[in-house]
């Protein structure tokens, strides 16, 4: 194989750059495609110091949630906290090391909502203990409501929006990608909305990387026929390790 294959990276602008490094390491062409701009909710994040100074504890959605933050987060607050700070997924807590908290706890197992309500933490909380939990606009309510139900006292701090970007499909038919790395069911839905009919069948043809059962389900749902589930982000590299390997001994 002559030319390094193209990988549709379809992640929100600001993840793009660390995964088109990885890309360029395992020997793939990175092809941005973002389908999703973040902006920062201002008014939103001017609460969220004495939010997370008066909450018994904090819940990270996903790395965007700590770097949306991370203009806030001055090292006297940093010291201040003693509080957990929950994280959904190994990408959010390295996030979180990143910027400097201390006490930080994630599930061994699972990204997601249900992996975190899993967590032997919730039981050592004091009954109605405050919980903010710092996400995008439009997030998923499952954590929320399950925590009310629990008799937490849960805020909800939506410290930025997803705002669709069109796609770019002159960048799309002039790579060529022989496979996507996407990491939101939202991102899958708002992909093939925007296809044009020419282009549907070569995007479900393309090989896609996942890393959640619901990433891929609705994958599926799509057309997409050629899925490849990860047990998490972490997983990328080697599985486009192996699959740049396979690439090169069918050539």
């Amino acid at each position: 194989m002559r030319n390094p294959p193209a990988l549709l990276i379809i992640r929100p602008a600001n993840r793009i750059p660390a995964d088109a490094d990885l890309c360029r390491r395992t020997g793939w062409q990175p092809v941005p495609f973002p389908l999703i701009h973040i902006r920062p909710e201002a008014n939103v994040l001017a609460g969220l110091p004495t939010q997370l100074q008066q909450a018994s504890a904090a819940v990270w959605i996903s790395p965007t949630a700590v770097e949306t933050a991370l203009p806030l987060l001055s090292g006297s607050l940093l010291h201040s906290l003693s509080q957990p700070q929950i994280a959904v997924g190994s990408g959010t807590a390295k996030a979180l090391q990143q910027a400097g908290f201390a006490r930080i706890v994630a599930p061994d197992r699972g990204h997601d909502s249900e992996a975190v309500l899993a967590l032997p933490l919730w039981q050592r909380l004091n009954p109605g203990a405050s919980v903010v939990i710092i996400r995008g606009r439009e997030g998923r309510n499952t954590l929320p409501d399950t925590l009310c139900r629990r008799g937490f006292q849960v805020a909800c701090a939506d410290i930025y929006q997803r705002q669709p970007l069109a796609p770019d499909w002159t960048l799309f038919a002039a790579t060529q990608p022989a496979a996507a790395w996407i990491t939101s069911a939202e991102q899958v839905r708002l992909l093939f909305a925007a296809a044009p009919a020419s282009l549907t069948q070569q995007l479900q043809s393309l090989l896609y990387f996942a890393h959640h059962p619901r990433i891929a389900e609705t994958l599926s749902q799509a057309g997409a026929a050629r899925i490849r589930l990860l047990r998490s982000a972490a997983e990328l590299e080697n599985a486009l390790i192996a699959e740049r390997q396979h690439l090169t001994q069918a050539t």
